[in-house]
């Protein structure tokens, strides 16, 4: 009589894991507390995310994160269309005069049958000092920013998106302070 018991639990823990790794594994999808514009989380662990939505409860057309607690930065976007895996992509953060470009890949999340741009750095202190230097400047500047998102295949197509920056000073704040102080 304890062993159908126990093999219940074992599937109960296992759906509930399938289930937590399917909403880590899309986390470019907004969370339906996200407002429009930009925002930052935090929190106590010294992690920070940083992103743009473009209307409440919308997709994170781009979502930047610090996880300094696992030596992490991270780079997503929702904003890539349908398509299909792609190995090598770039994705470029760009003003006028200054950018910051990440290499990743763009991955299919056939649960939500939506594709995502994703790119996981592993970073000490000094890399992550070096990733603030390139991006701060690019954030800080006037004017919106162009997210270009460009597949490293010759069949695929460069995607561009302007965000405004109305609203990023203080969400910007809070992300330097965890991410680059």
């Amino acid at each position: 009589m304890d062993r159908p018991r126990l093999h219940l639990s074992h599937n109960i823990v296992r759906w509930a894991g399938l289930a937590l790794a399917i909403a880590l594994a899309s986390p470019a999808m907004a969370d339906p507390g996200d407002k429009a514009g930009w925002s930052v989380n935090v929190d106590p662990r010294r992690r920070a995310f940083l992103q743009w939505v473009p209307e409440e409860g919308g997709p994170r057309v781009l979502m930047l994160g610090c996880l300094r607690d696992a030596g992490t930065f991270t780079t997503m976007s929702y904003s890539v269309g349908e398509r299909d895996e792609i190995e090598h992509v770039k994705l470029t953060l760009s003003t006028d005069h200054v950018s910051f470009t990440v290499d990743g890949r763009i991955t299919r999340y056939e649960t939500i049958r939506r594709s995502s741009f994703i790119s996981d750095l592993d970073v000490n202190d000094d890399q992550l000092g070096a990733i603030g230097r390139q991006l701060l400047p690019v954030l800080e500047a006037t004017g919106d920013v162009t997210m270009t998102i460009i597949p490293g295949s010759p069949s695929g197509a460069a995607k561009t998106v302007a965000l405004p920056t109305t609203g990023l000073a203080t969400a910007l704040d809070r992300f330097r302070t965890v991410c680059f102080r």
